[in-house]
């Protein structure tokens, strides 16, 4: 279940990266350049892993009651980032402005922290 979970933050980490560089390109229109058509795909590719991870926080070993309240408040920052990924997926085009403003988001800052900590304090 560990290198599952790593796995998945891995996965997160690399979309997230690609968000940053996506911001800061100042696009209009995602536009099909070596990175507009492929904003997407890493979108889709955090939601499918911020899913995945959900699924799994019941089941972190050696996760008890002191780890309870933190678990909850990841879960909850998890549920905010699928709302915001998915609802810049349902726009018609997806600038990098808009993505810059997700990026800037205190529930994504915290819960990419949340993963990091869950990863590194958390999981065997």
């Amino acid at each position: 279940m560990s290198e599952t979970v790593r796995a998945h933050i891995e996965r997160i980490e690399e979309a997230y990266e690609f968000m940053l560089a996506y911001a800061a390109q100042g696009r209009s229109d995602e536009g099909t350049g070596p990175d507009g058509a492929h904003i997407r795909t890493f979108l889709n590719q955090f939601d499918a892993a911020a899913t995945a991870i959900e699924g799994e926080l019941d089941t972190v070993p050696g996760a008890a009651e002191e780890a309870a309240a933190f678990l909850a408040a990841l879960k909850a920052d998890s549920a905010i980032v699928k709302s915001v990924l998915r609802s810049m997926l349902a726009r018609e085009r997806i600038t990098s402005e808009v993505v810059d403003n997700a990026n800037g988001l205190i529930s994504i800052r915290s819960y990419l922290t949340g993963l990091f900590f869950l990863d590194k304090s958390l999981l065997p």
